[in-house]
């Protein structure tokens, strides 16, 4: 990927490319994203310019032999590592994975955890474990294929596990020569406090409202300004989001169904009040995907969002949910200043444990009843 393709983030692009012009790169870099964004892009647009035999003071030439290979991501001096079903205590999931993660990165660059579970047929969160750990360090002690650099990209790097993180450490402080690790996470807090420690951090916020209108214009030219304002506001500057509602990929209107449905339980369970429905309700959610249940979570976490802002900003757009037996105004009235700091970390804690194989009908029970108190604070 040529870093002119890459969204954004131009301040972190120069930084790269300055590293690599005063050869002062670092061997341990984490690529630190905020929520919405992806800097997967800008990892594979970094490696490319490393291997890139013609190099520009820009950008990778895009033809040479190197940069063949890595629009097609089969150098042999790239590897990546990402969250897989097991393999075993020997083989490594993420090599075994990796022909259909190629696959999904080559379509889309940005595509997302919860996608990748949906291709690779997962139904819980994957791990990256020391069977990972153990073949990273074979490949880190060999000389590379081509004799310039070997990268490891290690995607999601929060979900490595404790054993295959203290595999790593002595790699990550003591690289061989030309040996470079990139570890992309949103969750910087959970890596292992050592391994953070030795990582020369670049911060990607989320993508400018300008950046986000110019894509859009590009892909879809006959989208009205004031249209694509409202959607890049409502899904909070999330590309991908943005990008499969457009095209039709995913659906927000299921999830705002279910959060009508959801919500009104919750506030009645307080009172005793159609428990049997409410348990019901949670029955049916945890029989979803895991990638669906995640995204519901976070669609609610908007709305409680929403919710809260419209009593400071009247005018704010809200999101088009088309239910008679729901009046946003009415929702409002419950989100205060007293529980939307509660109701956010809930949502939060849900999402967190969620992705760490809870079970989802207790967690969506026991969030309910957690939701209905707040509700009547």
């Amino acid at each position: 990927m040529l870093f002119i393709n890459v969204l954004g983030h131009n301040a972190i692009k120069e930084i790269l490319i300055k590293e690599v012009s005063n050869s002062r790169i670092p061997h341990a870099q984490l690529f630190n994203e905020d929520s919405g964004v992806s800097s997967l892009p800008m990892a594979l647009a970094f490696s490319m310019y490393l291997f890139c035999e013609n190099k520009s003071l820009s950008d990778s030439c895009g033809t040479c032999a190197s940069c063949k290979k890595m629009l097609k991501l089969v150098h042999p001096d790239i590897h990546f590592f990402f969250p897989s079903k097991s393999a075993g205590s020997i083989k490594s999931g993420s090599k075994e994975s990796f022909p259909e993660f190629q696959k999904q990165l080559l379509n889309n660059p940005y595509f997302t955890e919860s996608e990748w579970y949906v291709s690779n047929g997962m139904k819980k969160s994957g791990e990256i474990r020391v069977s990972d750990a153990r073949v990273i360090n074979k490949i880190a002690n060999l000389k590379s294929y081509e004799g310039g650099f070997k990268i490891f990209i290690i995607w999601h790097a929060e979900k490595m596990n404790t054993e295959a993180s203290n595999k790593l450490l002595k790699n990550i402080e003591e690289p061989n020569s030309n040996t470079i690790f990139i570890l992309i996470t949103k969750s910087a807090n959970l890596l292992l406090p050592t391994i953070k420690s030795r990582l020369q951090t670049k911060v990607f916020k989320k993508l400018t409202i300008d950046t986000l209108k110019e894509r859009i214009n590009q892909l879809y030219p006959e989208l009205h300004d004031e249209y694509i304002n409202a959607k890049i506001e409502a899904l909070d500057h999330n590309y991908n989001n943005i990008i499969q509602q457009l095209s039709g990929l995913i659906e927000p209107h299921n999830n705002y169904n279910m959060f009508v449905e959801w919500v009104r339980l919750c506030f009645l369970s307080i009172k005793k009040q159609q428990i049997s429905d409410l348990v019901e309700w949670c029955n049916n959610s945890a029989s979803l995907e895991k990638s669906k249940q995640l995204d519901f979570i976070k669609t609610s976490l908007e709305l409680f969002r929403c919710g809260y802002l419209l009593k400071y900003h009247p005018g704010i757009r809200l999101p088009e949910i088309n239910s008679a037996n729901f009046n946003f105004g009415k929702f409002a009235q419950r989100i205060k200043s007293n529980n939307i700091i509660e109701l956010a970390k809930l949502l939060n804690d849900a999402f967190y444990s969620l992705e760490r194989h809870a079970n989802s009908k207790i967690l969506f029970l026991d969030l309910s009843f957690s939701i209905g108190k707040l509700l009547h604070k």
